[in-house]
């Protein structure tokens, strides 16, 4: 199998080393969301496998060593789901960045992209995802390890409304990438976007369009709306709340408290005239 320098990013080491045994993947959380435009600093790497002591076993047997966790996370949650968390081999001393000991010029920066760092395994199937077929492509691009934007909003859809513990870390840390793929993919902005997620999902597109608040609220008023698409006794609309819930609408309350209360600038004005007045007198 080739690669190719203009297609290999080393960050990605893990997928191809998991490519060449024939074990298909995608990248989750922060570099799937960054992918499609979210400007979020990436942190650990995290992979969904099929299997993950097997796509664990290859990693070790190049070099990877298992990391000892006291409690498993994602993030700053801490979870109860199954998974493996792996920390690169050591570089070569060659292969270290050149340290300035304070004596002439400072050496420029690095352009060599990152390394490889701590990778964390997920089962895809706790994570609604389904992995694509592996391909025998000779050639693979780090491209071909990233989600189509519709699978990963299905999924990250699905995995919030199926958190069972929704004032979790964990629920925070879902809810967040879904936030930022509304803020920043111009696609999401869109109504008919719809149209490519699972049909149980789709009400949750519109509300978001419509101004719904995120939280807690929200997500549990969700839940209800695809447990009774399920069941086939609604129908998607364009919003499946009145606008005037203030539970679930409390953006718009927010506003309408912000704009009563004075301006900084008039503030000032104020404090300035009351001075002027006390002057004259």
């Amino acid at each position: 199998m080739t690669t190719g320098n203009d297609c290999f990013n080393p960050r990605f080491q893990p997928c191809y080393l998991l490519r060449e045994s024939k074990i298909p993947c995608v990248v989750w959380f922060e570099d799937a969301v960054a992918h499609y435009g979210v400007p979020t600093i990436v942190f650990d790497f995290y992979i969904l496998v099929p299997d993950t002591d097997l796509a664990a076993e290859v990693l070790v047997k190049a070099g990877w060593t298992l990391a000892k966790q006291k409690e498993p996370r994602i993030g700053t949650a801490t979870v109860d789901t199954s998974h493996r968390c792996l920390n690169p081999p050591t570089p070569d001393r060659d292969c270290l960045p050149t340290k300035w000991d304070g004596i002439g010029t400072r050496p420029l920066p690095s352009k060599e992209p990152p390394g490889p760092t701590t990778t964390i395994l997920l089962p895809a199937a706790n994570w609604n995802f389904p992995l694509p077929r592996f391909s025998h492509s000779r050639t693979v691009s780090y491209l071909d390890f990233f989600p189509p934007l519709l699978g990963l909003l299905d999924a990250l859809i699905g995995s919030l409304l199926d958190n069972p513990h929704p004032d979790s870390s964990l629920w925070l840390h879902i809810m967040l990438h879904i936030g930022y793929l509304y803020q920043y993919v111009p696609a999401l902005k869109k109504r008919d976007f719809a149209e490519g997620l699972k049909y149980e999902h789709r009400q949750y597109h519109f509300d978001t369009l419509s101004g719904m608040s995120e939280g807690l609220p929200f997500v549990r008023h969700q839940r209800l709306i695809r447990e009774k698409l399920r069941q086939g006794t609604i129908q998607l609309q364009e919003c499946s709340a009145d606008r005037n819930n203030e539970e679930l609408f409390s953006g718009r309350r927010e506003a309408e408290i912000l704009a009563l209360m004075p301006r900084p600038a008039e503030e000032s004005a104020g404090e300035s005239s009351s001075s002027d007045d006390q002057i004259d007198k």
